[in-house]
């Protein structure tokens, strides 16, 4: 710990968790949390569970410089209201830049745990540092990995990337083992269609202590993918939405359910009727958080072979996002922009494994993987093109969704699989031809490949993805050359530090998911040199 007021902190908020984990005998049974951080104000959050069943309930908030909550400097009332679930959002404006904040909210005469917060700093920066999750299925495993950064002292924001939820119904997509045990039930049992069912997914995520105690140290920047809502979202519908001849209801009506339920429980200021946006970090980064799921994204497409794949027209991110998204580069004065997006960026091949599967060709085989950006090649190509014509450096896209980890260098034809009858663009020895890096976090809990197709067989694919193929078509050829780190097996987060000479991301991965534990270790580090847009293994997590 750096000082003797965060020590107290920790132990107080330990104290605190254990009144505060029974609903019954507290009013904020969800804890607190804060998110969006900008230099001169953050939003703050909790939760009511009102005594009484009056349409509102009165309280209290103040903000403090010390974690005893004595050197206040905001305060004010709230009303908790029934139209909202009683989840309360106070902007708490007029803050200093950089500045580490406690907050605390009172009702019915007693009061919330203690939260820190921290506001985004202006000017010369040396050093920024970033959790990076996405994909916590409550069924699936314990949040440990939230846990392991609740712990950690050294962070300014985390970035959650989407599939903060999970919509089926109990037992619907989890380990079986847990779903047998009913220890990780949950609320409602059924698939979640209404603006209700919604919002109670969110209270059971919000019981858990992992998640609750990550929420209490660290200011959230959140975007949602497509299990806030459904399954393979996009903005007319959904793969789990009338799936299989089901009647669900109105796709805009179960959307708009969502949205609501997202803007009640996560700390975004808004009501999340548009959660693309930027937040700076002094002259070092600027981080744009896209929607690359219900903005703008047009119907996937599930097969390889067709030729409207390749359409310039289609869009992932919808053509007022996009133009957004290209002046917010261009016009971008801090050295590092990160782009927080959803679903994975580089190129991806892996129709070469269907070798070893005797039910799939490599056209089926790739048509799987075509909800990322694989399955908007024109589009990705627009936006790599517009990087390399108006020599924007220092590009970093963080990801989600797959539930694995990876490190690319990005390019328009990395591989000999990129685009039939051209020739690569893309040094793997050097990293010419790279104009981005993109480094993608696995998951919190949500499956990943050796729980879906068994440890070894997720070993063997890894270790193949990016060498030469031993075996034709085409021989000794890499498929992903410009995939520097894949891990298909683990589960847990990364840490983007960036300072004005690199930015380096450190993956670090969980003891297990199946169980509660606090151990964690170091994997991997990446990084990337200030102009270069190349990635580099690092020896050593960086020290903050």
């Amino acid at each position: 710990m750096k000082n003797v007021g965060t020590l107290f902190f920790v132990l107080a908020l330990l104290f605190q968790h254990a009144k505060a984990q029974n609903p019954v005998a507290n009013p904020f049974p969800y804890g607190v949390a804060s998110g969006d951080p900008l230099p001169d104000r953050v939003i703050i959050w909790t939760c009511l569970r009102p005594s009484t069943k009056a349409a509102t309930a009165p309280g209290r908030w103040q903000m403090a410089t010390d974690a005893e909550m004595k050197k206040v400097v905001k305060k004010g009332n709230f009303t908790a209201r029934l139209e909202n679930d009683f989840t309360i959002k106070i902007d708490v404006e007029g803050l200093k830049a950089g500045q580490t904040y406690y907050y605390q909210f009172e009702s019915e005469g007693q009061k919330s745990l203690i939260g820190r917060t921290k506001t985004t700093p202006t000017g010369n920066i040396d050093n920024v540092r970033l959790a990076v999750v996405s994909c916590s299925n409550y069924q699936a495993g314990y949040f440990n990995a939230y846990g392991r950064i609740a712990d950690r002292d050294d962070l300014n924001a985390v970035i959650h990337l989407g599939d903060y939820i999970y919509e089926y119904a109990d037992g619907g997509y989890g380990d079986s083992t847990l779903v047998a045990s009913k220890a990780r039930a949950l609320q409602p049992a059924t698939e979640l269609l209404t603006l209700s069912d919604y919002r109670a997914r969110y209270a059971t995520y919000r019981l858990d202590p992992d998640l609750q105690r990550c929420h209490q140290m660290h200011p959230f920047i959140t975007v949602w993918d497509d299990h806030e809502s459904a399954n393979n979202a996009y903005t007319d519908g959904a793969e789990n939405h009338n799936e299989k001849g089901k009647d669900e209801g109105d796709w805009n009506a179960r959307q708009a359910a969502a949205r609501k339920a997202y803007a009640e429980w996560l700390p975004i200021r808004g009501e999340a009727d548009r959660i693309y946006r930027k937040f700076t970090f002094g002259n070092l980064a600027e981080v744009i958080m896209l929607d690359t799921r219900l903005e703008g994204r047009q119907k996937q497409i599930e097969d390889i072979t067709d030729p409207e794949l390749y359409n310039p027209e289609r869009t992932l991110l919808g053509k007022v996002q996009k133009a957004w998204l290209l002046e917010s580069l261009k016009s971008a004065k801090a050295q590092w922009k990160v782009l927080g997006n959803q679903v994975m960026f580089a190129e991806y091949n892996v129709g070469w494994a269907a070798a070893a599967l005797p039910d799939f060709s490599p056209e089926k085989l790739e048509s799987l993987f075509l909800d990322i950006w694989d399955g908007y090649p024109a589009e990705r190509a627009q936006l790599i093109e517009y990087l390399k014509n108006e020599k924007i450096n220092d590009v970093v896209i963080v990801t989600g969704d797959v539930h694995c980890a990876f490190a690319y260098d990005v390019a328009l034809r990395p591989s000999v699989f990129s685009q039939k009858g051209q020739l690569p663009d893309y040094d793997p020895v050097t990293g010419q031809g790279s104009v981005a890096v993109e480094f993608v976090t696995p998951s919190i809990s949500a499956s990943n490949f050796d729980e879906n197709v068994g440890k070894q067989r997720a070993q063997l694919f890894a270790y193949q993805m990016n060498k030469p193929l031993p075996a034709a078509p085409p021989q000794n050829v890499n498929p992903n050359p410009h995939m520097k780190f894949v891990d298909l097996i683990r589960h847990g987060y990364f840490v983007l530090d960036l300072r004005p000479e690199k930015a380096q991301a450190d993956w670090f991965f969980v003891e297990d998911i199946l169980k509660k534990t606090n151990q964690e270790s170091f994997a991997e580090g990446w990084f990337t040199r200030k102009g270069e847009n190349r990635l580099q293994k690092a020896a050593s997590p960086v020290q903050p």
